[in-house]
């Protein structure tokens, strides 16, 4: 059978993937393309929430995010800025579609935006145009005639037109049809390498554990040694289930813990919420670092804290909390606010910052070790050790994920005590 049919015959997942509406292509073309889902609303006149559900709906069914939220802004993937150029084609089809069909709507984006018809109903129009027979069609679909019958009415009554005069010996596409059918085709086309081996993505993340963690403070780091070994030693003790590991905050790592986004993190923080098991994997000492000048013997916290500009990580990571716990204990509440720092979210900025700027910086000891002579640092005391820990949801196959990891970490001399 012609492999442009083959969705007929696909599995539960795919035949997900071919359940697609054009209304949903149709309205995600729309948000990439005008960068908001609030800007796609007005324009389609379309409820935000259901601009909102078609653009997740279409990134579900092909198992590809699209976008990333960068606080209110809505910005398009590497994977979104290459697909959008077949959903803007394919945008276009279905606007031509729509103008086929009979409506009162007072545009045809309007009109297309609601077009309740799937590629799944359009794919098995055009095998029934190219045969000519019902019967023969559903033969060919692997699907019962009775059933194939009722689905091209269905995809008439949605149109409202008449695509096809029955006769005795078969059904033929009438005018409206065959421009149809031109149009489908076309749209099947696009939409073929729009989902390419999303079956595959499918059976990938139903397997997938998904690690997340704070980002590795650079190569040397404790965080960059477990992740490589995880990554090295994962496949040969879970072949059949790829780990897939990011990077973000502490913050978002808890969010996406709590939504089942990720099945076990690496915190530097072991402040959890409840419901939430832990276990420290490794310590480290912290060291206020800056510019040798200042930081002379006797050490004055307190003056070089508010007479230094300091660069630090956002209130999103454990780093962060660190300081503030510092600071805290140093000094007053009018004095904290006297504070001069910047905030910036990436460890080799803020090295720089010390290095090159003269500005003050809490890093791990282990990052201090290759300051030149215009550097120096004050070690903390133990009780501002900065903890590294995993943490994952109560449950058995969390608890499963966790427990390997640990064995993992163990056998390679990573995990302390």
């Amino acid at each position: 059978m012609n492999e442009l049919y083959q969705p007929a015959r696909l599995t539960s997942s795919l035949l997900k993937v071919w359940a697609m509406d054009v209304a949903t292509l149709l309205i995600a073309h729309y948000v990439l393309s005008l960068g908001s889902v609030r800007e796609a609303s007005r324009a389609l006149e379309r409820p935000v929430a259901s601009v909102s559900a078609a653009l997740s709906r279409l990134q579900s069914h092909i198992a590809t995010p699209l976008t990333t939220t960068v606080g209110n802004r809505i910005l398009t993937t590497l994977e979104g800025r290459r697909l959008g150029r077949d959903l803007s084609r394919a945008a276009d089809l279905i606007l031509e579609i729509a103008s086929l069909s009979k409506t009162e709507e007072p545009s045809v984006e309007r009109h297309a935006a609601r077009i309740s018809v799937s590629l799944l109903a359009l794919s098995r129009f055009i095998v029934m145009a190219r045969t000519g027979s019902i019967r023969s069609a559903a033969i060919e679909i692997g699907i019962g005639q009775p059933q194939l019958t009722r689905q091209l009415k269905s995809l008439e009554k949605d149109l409202g037109l008449t695509l096809l005069v029955r006769t005795a010996a078969g059904a033929a596409p009438t005018p409206e049809g065959k421009q149809l059918l031109t149009l489908s085709e076309d749209l099947e086309t696009i939409w073929l390498r729009i989902s390419d081996r999303a079956g595959d993505r499918f059976r990938r993340a139903s397997m997938m554990t998904n690690l997340g963690s704070v980002t590795p403070l650079g190569r040397e780091s404790r965080i960059a040694r477990i992740l490589a070994l995880l990554a090295a030693e994962w496949p040969r003790r879970q072949p059949r289930n790829p780990l897939f590991i990011s990077s973000t905050n502490a913050e978002e790592l808890l969010s996406g813990l709590n939504s089942r986004l990720y099945d076990i993190v690496l915190l530097d923080t072991v402040e959890v919420p409840a419901g939430v098991d832990h276990r420290v994997v490794s310590r480290s000492g912290l060291a206020l670092v800056g510019p040798a000048d200042l930081l002379v013997e006797p050490h004055d916290l307190r003056r070089l804290l508010l007479g230094t500009p300091i660069a630090l990580p956002s209130l999103k990571s454990g780093l962060r909390q660190k300081f503030v716990t510092l600071i805290e204990d140093i000094l007053k509440p009018e004095e904290r606010a006297r504070l001069s720092f910047i905030e910036i979210d990436s460890i080799p900025v803020i090295a720089n910052l010390v290095i090159e700027h003269g500005h003050l910086a809490l890093l791990p000891q282990w990052a201090i070790s290759g300051l030149d002579d215009k550097m120096a640092a004050i070690p903390l005391p133990q009780t501002y050790d900065m903890q590294l820990s995993l943490a994952w949801k109560r449950g058995a196959s969390s608890e499963n994920v966790a427990g390997l990891v640990q064995r993992i970490l163990a056998d390679g001399g990573l995990m302390d005590a």
